[in-house]
């Protein structure tokens, strides 16, 4: 049955069903559910609106349930997700203390409505935050209100894609005659990088044994994080783990561009020592991305962010022919409309160099 709207469902009779909650446990969940119906939307909506308007919250625990303070309610709704990622779990945490509760800390619950959230949607936009920011946040405040069955229309910014930037040819050549001939591993991987795709965090998290050179495969199983510590007693806020990658798709093998592989045997430590280091003890993202933007400024090039090694290993990838699904896969995507989205300007340029293919036919030619 096709659905229409906030939990309201045609059904095969013709006629529409809403859904609300009736009655909710000790703890807040809901444990059972009232119903109404009418012959269109606009009718079925209108009287569930009625149900909710006039039920009267006379079960007490309902009722506390409803009037808790906005910040212990979202706060005790949080503590239920502590079994979620670490990384995810840090930053529900920034959200959460950082971004709602400051402004909603002394509203009730059963008071939030669109007024409200078009006032603080207002005072985000205040902040300068992202658009990506401001959605992220709105995601984890629209969840803690369903879980509440309080539902409210969101308008949710638009996140416009950023212009992708990469190396040119000349800082290319210029990094890859430096990484070429060094010693340094740190250095190196620069180069590993421009022809891997690697993020930065399973770049410090590899280790020699993911690095399979008979078979010419990377195998990219775990990334290095800092997280929200959940330890009460500690004196440190954070904590840096290894932890696997976020989705299922980042977990993959990268082939081994015959490029690089002689450089590879060449720093070839033993399996358990980490790629970076050389040794048992991995080396920060934090650490790595100072060494790497002091690197840069050796070679007088642009302070550029790491991941453009990233973008650029992807455009030169796209323009040598290395097909979208492949590449996709290499980076780890979740689907190839990701990498079209964020590369479409590479394709663009690709399709014109197609089309200049077609020329004037030979005309002095006879026939």
């Amino acid at each position: 049955m096709p659905k229409k709207g906030e939990n309201i469902t045609k059904r095969k009779d013709g006629r529409y069903e809403a859904r609300y909650v009736k009655e909710r446990d000790q703890f807040g969940r809901i444990k059972k559910y009232g119903f109404v119906y009418a012959q269109s939307y606009l009718e079925v909506k209108k009287k569930r609106e009625e149900k909710l308007k006039n039920f009267k919250l006379d079960n007490k625990t309902n009722s506390l349930y409803l009037k808790d303070n906005f910040s212990d309610s979202i706060i005790s709704w949080f503590d239920t997700k502590i079994s979620i990622k670490d990384s995810s779990y840090t930053n529900y945490y920034s959200i959460i203390y950082s971004k709602i509760i400051p402004f909603f800390k002394d509203t009730k619950v059963i008071n939030v409505d669109e007024r409200n959230i078009i006032e603080y949607i207002k005072s985000l936009q205040g902040q300068k935050l992202s658009n990506k920011r401001i959605r992220d946040i709105l995601l984890v405040l629209k969840q803690f209100l369903e879980y509440k069955n309080i539902h409210i229309k969101f308008e949710m910014p638009k996140v416009s894609q950023k212009k992708i930037i990469t190396f040119n040819d000349k800082e290319l050549a210029i990094i890859e005659k430096a990484t070429r001939n060094t010693n340094d591993v740190k250095v190196f991987a620069i180069l590993f990088v421009l022809f891997s795709g690697v993020r930065i965090g399973e770049l410090c998290a590899l280790t020699w044994k993911d690095i399979d050179l008979d078979n010419k495969l990377i195998h990219i199983t775990k990334t290095l994080i800092r997280v929200k510590n959940k330890d009460i007693n500690s004196k440190f806020k954070t904590k840096i783990i290894l932890d696997t990658p976020k989705t299922q798709h980042s977990i993959r093998d990268i082939p081994i561009n015959d490029t690089i592989l002689p450089y590879l045997e060449k720093f070839k430590k033993d399996d358990n020592c980490y790629f970076l280091t050389g040794n048992n003890c991995f080396m920060t993202t934090k650490k790595y991305y100072l060494f790497y933007l002091k690197y840069l400024e050796s070679l007088s090039i642009k302070k550029y962010k790491f991941h453009i090694l990233r973008h650029t290993f992807a455009t030169r990838s796209l323009l040598c022919g290395v097909d979208i699904k492949s590449l996709s896969e290499i980076l780890g995507h979740s689907s190839v409309k990701i990498t079209l989205d964020l590369y479409v300007h590479v394709k663009d340029n690709e399709k014109l160099f197609q089309i200049n293919k077609l020329t004037f036919l030979n005309l002095s030619q006879s026939y």
